[in-house]
């Protein structure tokens, strides 16, 4: 019987330091095509992606920081929605020099995490094009 808890707590903890990432990157190489209208000049085109766990898909447990790019964790932060990502990207738009940021989209992916019915994995990404 003591066997199962330590199994779930490990699964959590393995868990915890699988997930809650937030990540930008940026393209450049365009092969001579446009982005965009002739009237804007591109920069790059930008994705951002934060994905994390949360109980019974409300309750943000451990998810990526939003506010700095990279491996950082937020904790018991909602960040895997399309306000924070979009954030993220047209700030690296403007850290890239762009004065607009055209043709955003998103997406948004939630599922339970197989056995465990109370843990949920979420996903959130905006794309966009830097331009001047």
């Amino acid at each position: 019987m003591g066997r199962i808890p330590g199994m779930v707590g490990a699964l959590v903890a393995g868990t915890v330091f699988m997930v809650g990432c937030a990540s930008v990157d940026v393209a450049k190489t365009f092969n001579d095509q446009r982005l965009t209208e002739q009237r804007y000049t591109p920069i790059a085109h930008i994705n951002g992606d934060c994905w994390g766990i949360y109980f019974l898909s409300i309750i943000p447990l451990v998810t990526g920081d939003t506010t700095t790019e990279g491996t950082q964790l937020a904790f018991l932060k909602d960040t895997v929605n399309v306000d924070a990502v979009a954030d993220m990207v047209t700030r690296k738009s403007k850290e890239l020099g762009a004065t607009h940021t055209l043709n955003l989209t998103s997406q948004r992916f939630s599922s339970w995490i197989a056995p465990v019915l109370l843990f949920w994995y979420k996903d959130t990404q905006v794309s966009g094009n830097a331009v001047n």
